[in-house]
């Protein structure tokens, strides 16, 4: 009976599940919540839109995580780690990080460490919102085709106007970095033993729905385009990658170190890294005509349809990417971004905490007849 290892990287911590490939049965699991900022997140008091993460707690939430839920499952019996078959990532998206040649973090450098730009971005930092505007600006006077696919508009919470603002603000961050790379490819590399930036395996998850890739123009927007957003974007082009993949394709091999780090065996699969939403629509069984929601710090919509059937680009979502949920299918995302993690605002900020304010609402909500109020409807924020 193999059994295969899930690892979940979100907003304030990491999860890792151990699961019984024969039915799906999870025989372990652990959570470790990240260790700095505010419950793993790190501000800024001058900045409400700045949301960054340490990536030293992403490595040590690896670890921990994984040998958690190991135990657990070794408590339970019937487990033995011989057996584990293979290795899955999902994260938060998009985050990425400014990496070195060896692909090691920069904030792990004790000349980076204080600067909050040589951090992860996370996927709720809005620093880059005029970055976005002025991406999507360029975009859709000179290469629309890049916009079709993701909505029509760029993001603030997305690749390029984040590394853009990182330029903005922080041009020795910027020039310090070999490279960049989401979260969702960064922890494959890191079981995998990745000490070369130019060698980390990207997945076509964040590349497509992100960072404007696609195969149909070559890859990521090409240097003319990138050139009319900043020079030295387009000198970064040729230092991220040529090549992403869909989630069918191994993002490698799990190395000696970590191997050793975790009791496994050494050259386990790892499956490509993707976001945690289309990850979670393979989970719940997505296939054509099924629509998933998916309902966490962010509430994402996922659906998927043959990739050999054309399909129309459509306003307002957040990607059209082929193989991005399941390979030979194109993989369609959207919904409402930041809703959870209002909700969770609500709860502890303005309600004191479930155990005060949220908890008695919570009781008087309940002896509510649906309707009874009058109310219809709720706007999202």
């Amino acid at each position: 009976m193999p059994f295969t290892i899930g690892i979940d990287y979100g907003t304030n911590s990491v999860r890792a599940v151990v699961v019984d490939c024969a039915d799906g049965r999870v025989v372990g699991t652990s959570v470790f919540n990240y260790p700095s900022g505010d419950r793993g997140v790190l501000l800024q008091a001058s900045d409400p839109h700045l949301a960054r993460q340490h990536p030293g707690d992403y490595i040590a939430g690896l670890e921990a995580s994984v040998t958690g839920a190991l135990h657990q499952a070794e408590a339970a019996g019937g487990f033995d780690r011989t057996r584990v078959i293979g290795i899955g990532v999902d994260t938060t998206g998009s985050t990425p990080l400014p990496v070195d040649a060896n692909a090691r973090p920069l904030a792990l450098d004790p000349q980076w460490e204080g600067n909050l730009a040589a951090h992860a971005w996370l996927w709720k930092d809005h620093t880059s919102a005029d970055e976005a505007a002025r991406i999507t600006e360029t975009a859709r006077l000179h290469a629309p085709h890049l916009l079709a696919p993701i909505g029509g508009t760029y993001s603030s919470e997305w690749w390029w106007s984040k590394i853009w603002r990182c330029l903005t603000v922080a041009p020795d961050v910027f020039d310090a970095a070999a490279s960049w790379v989401e979260l969702a490819d960064f922890v494959p590399a890191v079981l995998a033993g990745v000490n070369d930036s130019t060698k980390i395996v990207r997945g076509i998850c964040a590349a497509g729905h992100k960072a404007m890739y696609s195969e149909s123009w070559g890859g990521l927007p090409d240097v003319t385009l990138l050139a009319r957003l900043d020079p030295k974007l387009a000198a970064l082009r040729d230092r991220l990658y040529d090549r992403a993949y869909s989630t069918g394709t191994p993002a490698g091999h799990l190395c000696p170190e970590w191997a050793g780090r975790l009791g496994l065996p050494q050259g386990i699969p790892i499956a490509m890294g993707a976001f945690d939403a289309h990850y979670a629509a393979i989970g719940a069984g997505v296939t054509t005509g099924t629509w998933v929601k998916i309902i966490g710090t962010s509430t994402c919509d996922c659906a998927v349809t043959p990739s050999a059937m054309p399909v129309a680009d459509i306003p307002g979502i957040c990607g059209i990417v082929n193989g991005s949920i399941l390979p030979g299918f194109y993989g369609i995302e959207a919904g409402q971004s930041a809703v959870g993690d209002l909700l969770h605002w609500w709860v502890e900020e303005i309600c004191k905490g479930d155990d005060f304010e949220h908890a008695h609402l919570s009781v008087e909500a309940s002896h509510l007849k649906p309707g009874e109020s009058g109310l219809l409807a709720l706007d999202w924020n």
